[in-house]
């Protein structure tokens, strides 16, 4: 029930839907979240209160269904699946959505407070003049203080009165003066209400974000498990049944997914690979001659390199699948990356021990970016180049390929920002508190190639509450006016590729 008209595949004899399908990957962020919470909120804003999309006639239109689908590596997961969109210009037929939660937070638990409080004091002590960003500036300074409050709780507790040391006491200076006034048991209530605040909610949920960010031995092998589930997930996938991938990623999941995103294109090969002569090679050379553009990165020449990444995506999702399992699979699936609230905003902060060190980073592609680094040439390679047709500036000759063979050529194991579209939606914070300073803009970090959303400037004004979480919140008065947030999540997810031929 629920699959719509159906046909048998001669190959397995199994029955097949007679229209496209595409995958939806969300990947959520820090915190304690039970598996399922995430995705169903998310179909909610992306589908089921969506009118143009699902108006396709059939009963119950933006009805989904809950499937059990042993592909998210986890039992206590389902796909959730919709009806067929709406006829587009790039799904003929309609195309219907899968919807998967890659669920990761069984994976990254076990942290100590020591691994945590060891974070903390790697993200304090850092010159803030020259390793603390103007962004995160006055968070940092929040931090201190906090730092600093919980310390002076601790000295006030232990010790006791008078506790001279020479002709000094302690206990006549602020800030202990004024907890001199404090009873023992209001002081003890006090530190215990910091180590239940430590425990139930400091290291469960920052200490994920210590999990997975930092390279320590104590979580190589959580690391590993966490991206190997990923990536299976992607690989399945891509394994015959759909024709798009859109992956999102929320907060400290944008993290993630940025990095699966980067190993599975530097381990799909064959996907990398383009042929003299073919439309995909002439759409690699648009690229080419969007970044060669001496206006670089003016407007008119970023709007020209996203058009030509969208045919380039295009031509490499529409690729045939292999015949046979053993063949290569040289598909590229997904044509989008979403990010909400996204840290990667901070990743000089976050990711990398300076600014400059996060330059190595990018220059030594540990770190792709948008667009793709490109590479310096040598002679031959030069020649070669410009005999096929490739823009090339003269006094600084790079492309973001290489030759492979007689006529084929490879782009690096770092550029899936070539055929993948990032769009960053974020909610620029004031004073902590209000909007959401976990997020920010990307492109200033990871290149011009992004699509900043800043919903600040949409809507014309500050957010008044914390919105970290609310991206897809649906309020109960969508119907009579969907928020700016979910314009631009369902605006970003292009579901049925309506307002750009994918």
């Amino acid at each position: 029930m629920g699959n719509g008209q159906a046909s048998a595949s001669p190959a397995t004899g199994l029955p097949v839907a007679n229209f496209p399908k595409q995958a939806v990957v969300v990947i959520h962020g820090m915190g304690e979240q039970m598996p399922m919470d995430t995705i169903k909120g998310f179909v909610h804003a992306a589908w089921e209160t969506v009118t143009d999309l699902t108006a396709n006639g059939l009963p119950n239109p933006a009805e989904v269904w809950s499937k059990p689908d042993v592909r998210t590596g986890s039992l206590e997961l389902r796909r959730i699946t919709t009806r067929q969109s709406i006829v587009t210009a790039t799904f003929a037929k309609g195309v219907r959505s899968d919807f998967y939660e890659l669920y990761w937070a069984d994976l990254s638990g076990g942290s100590t407070w020591n691994q945590v409080q060891d974070w903390i004091i790697g993200l304090l002590w850092r010159n803030p003049f020259t390793r603390v960003p103007r962004r995160v500036f006055l968070a940092w300074i929040v931090l201190w203080f906090i730092a600093l409050s919980v310390v002076v709780l601790a000295i006030a507790t232990a010790l006791p009165e008078p506790a001279n040391i020479g002709s000094f006491n302690p206990w006549d200076h602020p800030p202990l003066k004024y907890l001199r006034s404090c009873k023992g048991w209001q002081l003890g209530l006090l530190t215990a209400a910091l180590v239940w605040v430590a425990s139930n909610f400091i290291v469960p949920y920052f200490g994920r974000v210590v999990r997975y960010t930092r390279a320590k031995p104590d979580n190589i092998a959580a690391r590993k498990n966490i991206r190997d589930r990923g990536l299976g997930l992607l690989a399945e996938l891509h394994d015959k049944e759909y024709e798009r991938i859109i992956v999102v990623g929320h907060s400290l999941g944008s993290i993630l997914a940025y990095d699966l995103i980067s190993y599975f294109w530097a381990n799909r090969p064959a996907a990398r690979v383009v042929v003299q002569g073919s439309a995909e090679f002439t759409a690699l050379k648009e690229i080419e001659a969007t970044l060669a553009d001496p206006s670089w990165p003016a407007e008119p020449a970023v709007a020209a390199y996203r058009e030509a990444q969208t045919k380039f995506a295009h031509l490499l999702r529409r690729r045939p699948t292999p015949a046979n399992k053993d063949d290569a699979d040289r598909r590229w699936l997904i044509t989008d990356f979403v990010t909400l609230g996204s840290p990667l905003s901070h990743a000089e902060f976050l990711m990398a021990s300076s600014k400059a060190d996060l330059k190595k980073r990018k220059d030594d592609r540990e770190f792709p970016t948008s667009p793709p680094l490109r590479e310096e040439l040598d002679p031959a390679t030069i020649t070669k180049a410009k005999q096929v047709g490739f823009a090339l500036d003269a006094n600084d000759p790079k492309l973001l390929a290489f030759p492979f063979g007689t006529d084929m050529w490879q782009l690096h194991h770092a550029a899936p920002f070539a055929a993948v579209r990032w769009t960053n939606i974020y909610d620029p914070a004031f004073l902590v508190a209000f909007g959401d300073l976990i997020s920010g803009p990307v492109a200033p970090v990871f290149g011009p190639g992004i699509i900043d959303k800043n919903l600040r400037k949409i809507r014309r004004c500050q957010s008044w509450r914390f919105t970290h979480t609310r991206y897809w919140m649906v309020p109960r008065n969508i119907t009579r006016r969907v928020p700016e947030r979910i314009k631009q999540l369902r605006e970003a997810l292009d579901l049925g590729g309506q307002r750009r031929r994918l």
